[in-house]
């Protein structure tokens, strides 16, 4: 059963980091179409599909850390002191999680308004406002803020056996 949960985590990892790629690719794509209505449908596709890949791999990687963690080392969370690894991963989690639900959420909801309402206008065939365009611009660097922090749990993950401490 653990295995089981483990694959589930790595999968749900692994849609975490599809929405990095998919965040990187389509804000270069979204360049080659500034100034057009592609832009503004480009950006309300992204700002529809990135909720909701953020929500089933966050919600993935919670559901499935806690229960392989409870499976594991019978509950240690935040064990700084047992499993350094661990805690300083659970820790980043949190970390990413806090700034996901504080700044990108909001953020998100009001570009897809956004987008929607430039969609809708008259002016759709211009592209996106400056307006749209900074929120956009903001909500990608901090994507790419959180690609590192998402990239620093992989790698407290991947070198747990290098940590001096292990579980009791």
């Amino acid at each position: 059963m653990y295995n089981f949960f483990v694959v589930l985590h790595i999968i749900s990892a692994g849609v975490i980091i599809g929405l990095i790629t998919t965040s990187i690719l389509g804000h270069s794509m979204r360049k080659k179409v500034k100034g057009t209505m592609a832009e503004l449908g480009s950006i309300r596709g992204a700002a529809i599909m990135a909720p909701v890949m953020a929500n089933i791999g966050s919600i993935g990687l919670l559901l499935t850390g806690v229960v392989t963690t409870i499976m594991q080392y019978n509950s240690s969370f935040f064990g700084f002191s047992t499993l350094p690894w661990l805690a300083m991963m659970q820790t980043d989690y949190v970390v990413i999680m806090a700034i996901s639900g504080a700044i990108m959420m909001p953020r998100g909801k009001k570009i897809l308004a956004l987008a929607n309402a430039e969609l809708a206008g008259p002016n759709a065939p211009k592209g996106a406002s400056e307006e749209l365009r900074s929120l956009v611009n903001k909500q990608h660097t901090m994507t790419m803020v959180l690609a590192v922090l998402v990239f620093i749990a992989i790698y407290l993950g991947e070198s747990k056996s290098l940590m001096w401490v292990g579980a009791r």
